[in-house]
């Protein structure tokens, strides 16, 4: 099985910034990863239109025909998706009686649970999803990958962000996590 690179991103980007989440998308999955994403508007819809249904997993906050979606689910994307044979964990953050702003943050973790590679957010100010799961990632260890959408980049804890990549990846910036002193 190919190894799984989590994309996260707000719900609301420029289309300059959804242009580049469509970009990484086809790129990691012409490299050979596989895709997993959640069920929002914006970044999410638009990788999982880009990646296609076959390397692409969605982990839906919400149940089967939209179900339980909020206003800012991407139903028409995630229900495409599934239609077209690809993927969709439903109800990824508990069921229809788990209050909706819970489900999002525990399909967030769900998402970055399921990266084996990395994760790759897009930060803007005000996104919390966004922020959470570049958070749990690097709590859990995984590589972190950022594009600043608007402002600096917020600290995910003991660690600087740096640059220096290329191409579709030429605005972005990695999280170096500094060591853990303690450990001998």
């Amino acid at each position: 099985m190919a190894e799984s690179v989590a994309i996260a991103g707000p719900r609301r980007l420029p289309a300059w910034a959804l242009a580049e989440v469509e970009a990484v998308a086809v790129g990691l999955v012409r490299a050979g990863f596989s895709l997993s994403v959640g069920c929002s508007q914006g970044a999410d819809a638009a990788a999982i239109r880009a990646a296609g249904p076959g390397a692409c997993r969605v982990f839906a906050a919400w149940g089967p025909g939209g179900a339980g979606a909020v206003g800012v689910s991407a139903v028409r994307e995630v229900l495409a998706h599934g239609s077209h044979g690809g993927a969709v964990n439903w109800w990824a953050g508990g069921g229809a009686e788990v209050p909706a702003r819970v489900r999002l943050a525990r399909r967030t973790r769900a998402v970055v649970a399921s990266a084996s590679r990395a994760v790759v957010v897009w930060l803007a100010s005000g996104s919390s999803g966004s922020l959470l799961a570049a958070r749990a990632a690097a709590a859990a260890g995984l590589p972190v990958v950022a594009f600043p959408v608007a402002g600096e980049l917020p600290s995910l804890g003991a660690g600087h962000w740096s640059g220096g990549l290329s191409g579709c990846w030429s605005r972005a910036r990695r999280w170096e996590q500094l060591p853990d002193m303690l450990e001998t």
